[in-house]
């Protein structure tokens, strides 16, 4: 999503990795010789997230997230679903300047899980868990004696375990996610939409590069696709995410 007229960079025809995932810099995988005696600081802080405008979503996540966030679709081949969390680029409504999270509002999982990450192992059939380096949540336990460590001797200390738990459940949603996703795509119920925001003293914001799911192509799927996707509770995250679109009146009222 974009504040209309913003132009995305131009590329310099130099060939280049894959962009890294939101947030991550510098990803490795977490082993006890590698990051002996570093830890991550204490749950609490998300000032990394502070500039993201738009955090990925499970649909798993959709009825908790709809009760604080717009929900939509990315406008490109993917769809991801973005809880909405500002209205321009660069700005995280829900995160003070203290760093902490706005109280009582849905945390994604998507930022729960940072720093760390499920990745690629010498097996496709063995991930590994990850862990951002480049972060600054990551420090050295010398100089931060108070953040989690990740080893206790040569085992995995508590935090750690509870990354593995937390990535590993993230890791198991997307497959389900991604079936959602195809067969919104499949069916054409994804439709470009630009959203007209009334502000304060009679401006408006135009909202574009955003897809929403169109409720008459929705309505016009036959009664066997439609009892297909009940079974397989795909029709309550159709509706989580129109509910959810409410709450771009509240963005507006928090960016006041």
């Amino acid at each position: 999503m974009q504040d209309k007229g913003t132009q995305g960079g131009a590329g310099n025809g130099s060939a280049a990795k894959p962009p890294l995932p939101l947030f991550y810099r510098a990803p490795e995988p977490v082993h006890e010789q590698r990051f002996a005696g570093m830890g991550v600081r204490k749950a609490g802080d998300y000032s990394f997230a502070a500039s993201a405008h738009a955090i990925p979503l499970h649909m798993q996540e959709f009825r908790f997230a709809a009760a604080h966030y717009p929900i939509i679709f990315s406008d490109d081949e993917t769809a991801t679903p973005l809880a909405i969390m500002g209205l321009r680029e660069g700005r995280n409504l829900f995160i003070g300047a203290d760093g902490r999270w706005a109280d009582g509002c849905y945390l994604p999982a998507y930022v729960r899980r940072y720093p760390f990450a499920i990745g690629p192992g010498p097996k496709p059939e063995e991930p590994l868990l990850y862990l951002d380096r480049g972060s600054d949540l990551v420090v050295d336990l010398k100089e931060v004696p108070d953040a989690d460590p990740l080893f206790d001797g040569s085992a995995p200390a508590p935090r750690t375990q509870e990354a593995l738990r937390l990535c590993g459940a993230f890791q198991q949603q997307t497959p389900l996610t991604q079936t959602f996703l195809d067969a919104l795509m499949q069916n054409e119920l994804l439709t470009a939409k630009e959203v007209r925001l009334d502000l304060p003293g009679g401006k408006h914001q135009n909202l574009t590069g955003l897809r929403l799911i169109d409720e008459d192509k929705f309505n016009a799927l036959s009664d066997e696709v439609f009892l297909s996707w009940r079974k397989q509770g795909w029709i309550a995250a159709v509706y989580w995410h129109w509910a959810s679109m409410d709450n771009l009146r509240r963005l507006v009222d928090r960016a006041g």
